[in-house]
């Protein structure tokens, strides 16, 4: 029996997401690597000094990034915080078996896992972790650009610390992220492509996302999308 559905693609990531990600990676990657360099004093001075005005730059779009996407996607914004923070005994359950990934890596093999959202619970760990850390690298970065000569050296200090640790923290978790990206392709290819994925994938690993927050829309071209998101979930 033949399936039709199966072909059938559904937009799965908006325009305004998926520029803003394109942003994350020209802004928040080479900040994270030369931050790594800046932090461990890897090379010669002059090397240094090339990766901090790397990091600078990098840091000047990574905070552009997130302030226009604050304004222009707000409804966006709101719905994904509200998201990361909601949890229930499914996410439990994923934790505990690691959304099936160490069996399926290592093992080869698949195990039943608690339906998700279009946010599987892991995704809501690193949501949480890089609202708060973001805000806090972008706040203490810029004291420490603009406030070095006029705050009192405690407080520099402070925020030098702030920085430090949740920069290396974030730094090492968004390799893991990308790491996980790389490996689930099809969301990688949706999120720095066309925003769309098959219907039949997004079934697999957001089923609760699937069945209650897109719209079914038949469509007589089984290549373009036939979905759209019925509620502004991102």
């Amino acid at each position: 029996m033949s399936h039709p559905e199966q072909g059938l693609r559904v937009l799965k990531h908006s325009l305004r997401s998926r520029l803003f990600h394109w942003g994350l990676i020209l802004g928040f990657m080479p900040a994270a690597i030369t931050g790594f360099i800046l932090w461990l004093k890897l090379g010669s001075d002059d090397f240094v000094n090339l990766a901090m005005k790397i990091h600078i730059v990098g840091a000047v779009i990574f905070t552009v990034s997130s302030l226009l996407y604050v304004i222009v996607a707000f409804d966006r914004v709101i719905a994904f915080v509200r998201l990361i923070w909601t949890w229930d005994d499914r996410d439990i359950g994923w934790m505990l078996t690691g959304g099936g990934y160490p069996q399926k890596m290592l093992l080869g093999k698949e195990i039943d896992v608690p339906p998700m959202d279009k946010l599987n619970s892991g995704q809501k760990i690193f949501g949480i972790c890089v609202s708060i850390g973001g805000l806090l690298l972008i706040v203490t970065g810029w004291i420490l650009y603009s406030f070095i000569p006029l705050a009192p050296k405690a407080f520099i200090h402070g925020a030098d610390l702030v920085h430090m640790a949740f920069g290396v923290f974030l730094g090492l978790f968004m390799f893991v992220h990308i790491f996980l990206g790389l490996y689930n392709w099809s969301e990688f290819k949706a999120m720095f492509g066309d925003g769309t994925q098959l219907l039949s994938e997004v079934e697999h690993h957001n089923p609760l996302y699937a069945a209650n927050k897109l719209e079914r829309a038949t469509h007589p071209d089984a290549d373009e999308p036939i979905g759209v998101p019925s509620c502004k979930v991102e």
